[in-house]
């Protein structure tokens, strides 16, 4: 269903490029937090309450995300969190953090998807708009994505944060990717699901913003996206 608010309509505007965020907006994890965090405590051999009850320790991971996300790698980041979770709970052992993310890593890369219908708008847009992608988040992590989903081929620049040293919502790294786009700020539209890091960090670049929103949360900030809607996919009646 859409939702969305739009200030003005965006087919109005001359628009020359779209740039999406990528987790959560045209990728998901078909397995929660909370899912992987039990199988991997099973099958690593330990406690399911090793970590407190999970559904509070999920939420806790993706707190510590943010905070530690300034990493080399995949397993480093995952590790580092999972050493987090086991030492605010009492047990500070780096050798079982490490052999629990690995299995962690194993199940969620496995349940990595597209959400439905998100490549033939991709391809369906690059008819009319250059298109970009910037995603924060380690190089190694989020390459393999980009890979696994086989997206590189569908954008014309990709901006992993990890590859550049900084990450959204610091409006350097919209702006570098837009150098790269050959387009102006206020002709270039960024769609991502965080309004934190998407819609304030795009919006201090001076681009317009589609907030994706599926669970329909309350905006934050009056008036900051230009748009919302609840699935990528409704970009059509927006930009097509």
């Amino acid at each position: 269903m859409l939702i969305n608010r739009v200030i003005q309509p965006l087919q109005d505007l001359r628009l020359s490029a779209v740039v999406f965020d990528l987790d959560g907006t045209l990728c998901h994890y078909a397995i929660s937090i909370e899912r992987a965090m039990a199988d991997a405590l099973r099958q690593v051999g330990v406690p399911p309450d090793l970590i407190g009850d999970l559904s509070l320790a999920a939420d806790r991971y993706y707190d510590l995300w943010y905070d530690l996300q300034d990493v080399d790698s995949t397993l480093s980041l995952r590790e580092r969190i999972w050493l987090s979770l086991l030492s605010e709970h009492g047990t500070n052992d780096p050798a079982l953090a490490r052999r629990i993310a690995q299995v962690y890593i194993a199940a969620r890369t496995k349940s990595l998807v597209l959400f439905d219908g998100v490549l033939p708008l991709l391809s369906d847009l690059r008819e009319k708009y250059s298109l970009g992608l910037l995603t924060n988040g380690p190089s190694e992590m989020q390459w393999e994505k980009i890979d696994l989903l086989g997206l590189k081929g569908c954008f014309d620049t990709i901006t992993v944060s990890g590859d550049a040293g900084i990450h959204k919502p610091d409006t350097r790294v919209f702006s570098g990717l837009l150098e790269r786009l050959n387009t102006a700020a206020g002709r270039a539209v960024y769609v991502g699901n965080s309004y934190e890091m998407d819609i304030i960090g795009a919006s201090e670049t001076g681009m317009l913003s589609v907030w994706v929103n599926p669970d329909g949360e309350e905006e934050p900030q009056d008036h900051v996206a230009d748009a919302i809607i609840t699935d990528v996919t409704e970009l059509r009646g927006l930009l097509l």
